[in-house]
């Protein structure tokens, strides 16, 4: 059609040219044959010109969207690599792990390749990377031994101890399907693992442990014992006063059983041998692994450069330059103490001391970028990491207690004097209510009552802070419960002896009868932190000290 077009036009011009021209052999002809050529000529530039940058708006065009393409993959590896969702051989470990990495591969690499049986409990705080470091060994052993062991995973804020026994019931048989390639033998199609008493139920677990003391190869040949390997995720919830039957049964199958068994908790309890009972810590090997964390500020820095950091793999060249461009960035700003970034990390170790925070925070940093400019920009900025941070802040107890109603804040004051008031810093529903109806009455008697002169009743007005009733401040209570201020006694992580675990345990077992006003709490927040919090101008601020 453009063509047609043109040569439409073309036709329009020649025909305008030979009306419009006068004679030919007159000058004035030749000097309008000589206008008319030039105009056409011009005509033909601009079209080519125009053709011309056409094509190079389109290759302009080609090369940017290839361009785009390759920091779209570049953004994607990041976000992954902050994730630690990155194949094995591309995931970084922190350099303050090594030694935990290389204690956790090595117990693994002798029960799956060397078939023995090992137990161990890995000991550290919530997000120090226990069940990372499990799970990364286990994709290691996984890629050249999947088919010499079988993981079965439990987590103790998920099961009981009866479900638990049901799940690794079904998880051994998924299992052992899965490596005989859903030919399961006779003895297996004959077992219904998952009915029964929770004893028939172990006894056929033990059936099926049986069944994988040999695995046959491909060719006919007879392989290696199959290991099975338990992660137990919240090991300490399983030791409770009840008896520990699972735990002793698992651990003594170590002890006893024909097939290759490990077993690895993790738990936050740093005494957890304390919780076992003398049968299971008897059959435990007393292998505690503790997590470290980073030691100084210099480890941490190193530790949120890893974080930033990915592994350069064996890619296209594009890719290699942003990661290599990205890295240097990284070294850059980490080793200037003044720069945004240095800052940001020196206030994360002097406040939360988390890598599981610092990588949220880059999150939304890299997620919003869309090209590599403004990526650079941003993490030399780092105001997204700041938001963040500012955002986190404001969910501590002291942003908590500055949002609490005055009922609510004189309660908890109420409870913190009890604490320091009590032997053993404990208090319950009715001695808080008792502490506040003291603060209510010493307030009420010093505000002063006035008559209505005016009035022909002797009526009285008064500006009197309101006592509420005891079934009204039971809901303020359990309000300052799932504000986690006051933790229930027995629920308390860390004791200091296996007497506190006696009376803890017992505790937890009465709870269930103890009437709701006698049960026993302990603060998360003292009275001192309260004097820090509540405003002076509160009239509850003189109560915030004995």
């Amino acid at each position: 059609m453009s063509e047609s077009n043109e040569e439409m036009n073309q036709d329009q011009k020649k025909d305008v040219f030979f009306e419009t021209s006068p004679a030919i052999g007159s000058k004035d002809g030749i000097a309008t044959l000589e206008s008319n050529k030039r105009n056409l000529e011009e005509d033909s530039l601009e079209n080519n010109k125009n053709k011309l940058s056409k094509i190079n708006s389109h290759n302009n065009s080609h090369t940017t969207e290839i361009t785009d393409s390759h920091f779209i993959d570049f953004k994607i590896r990041l976000l992954r690599h902050i994730n630690q969702t990155l194949p094995y051989e591309e995931t970084k470990i922190y350099s303050y792990l090594t030694e935990t990495r290389q204690e956790v591969s090595r117990i693994l690499k002798q029960s799956i390749i060397q078939k023995e049986s090992h137990s161990a409990i890995m000991v550290g705080p919530r997000n120090s990377y226990k069940s990372s470091l499990i799970n990364n060994e286990l994709r290691y052993l996984s890629q050249d031994h999947s088919d010499q062991f079988i993981v079965v995973r439990l987590n103790g804020l998920i099961h009981s101890e009866q479900t638990a026994i049901k799940s690794i019931a079904l998880q051994l048989e998924l299992e052992l399907k899965r490596l005989n390639q859903d030919q399961t033998t006779s003895a297996d199609d004959s077992i219904d693992v998952s009915t029964g008493s929770l004893t028939e139920i172990f006894e056929k677990i033990l059936k099926l442990l049986d069944a994988t003391k040999t695995h046959e190869n491909k060719d006919g040949s007879e392989s290696a014992k199959v290991s099975v390997v338990f992660v137990f995720d919240e090991i300490d919830t399983f030791a409770g006063p009840v008896r520990q039957t699972l735990l002793y049964n698992l651990f003594d199958m170590v002890e006893h059983s024909v097939v290759p068994v490990c077993i690895i908790g993790t738990t936050t309890k740093l005494n957890i041998s304390e919780f076992l009972e003398k049968r299971v810590r008897s059959r435990f090997s007393q292998r505690v692994i503790y997590v470290p964390e980073p030691n100084d500020l210099d480890d941490f820095v190193i530790a949120s450069g890893e974080s930033l950091s990915p592994m350069i793999p064996r890619t296209s060249d594009d890719e290699v330059v942003y990661l290599k461009k990205w890295n240097d960035k990284i070294d850059i700003l980490l080793k200037d103490e003044s720069s945004p970034l240095f800052l940001e990390v020196h206030r994360n170790y002097e406040t939360f001391k988390s890598q599981t925070v610092f990588r949220n925070s880059l999150l939304p940093l890299v997620s919003g970028c869309s090209n590599f400019e403004e990526l650079q920009d941003a993490i030399t900025t780092c105001k997204a990491i700041t938001n963040y941070s500012i955002n986190q802040y404001q969910n501590d107890s002291t942003a908590i207690v500055q949002t609490l109603s005055d009922l609510e804040l004189v309660i908890l004051i109420a409870a913190a004097r009890t604490i320091l008031k009590s032997r053993d810093e404990s208090t319950n529903f009715n001695i808080t209510y008792v502490e506040y109806s003291n603060i209510i009455k010493s307030l009420n008697a010093r505000i002063p009552s006035t008559n209505n002169l005016n009035s022909t009743t002797d009526k009285i007005l008064d500006n009197l802070i309101k006592l509420w009733s005891k079934e009204d401040v039971k809901n303020v209570w359990e309000t300052l419960q799932e504000f986690k201020f006051l933790t229930e006694k027995g629920a308390m992580g860390l004791r200091e002896s296996s007497l506190a675990v006696f009376y803890a345990s017992n505790y937890l077992i009465q709870t269930t009868t103890i009437p709701f006003d006698l049960r026993t709490y302990n603060m998360q927040i003292t009275l001192h932190d309260l004097r820090g919090v509540v405003s002076k101008s509160s009239m509850f601020y003189p109560w915030t000290q004995l």
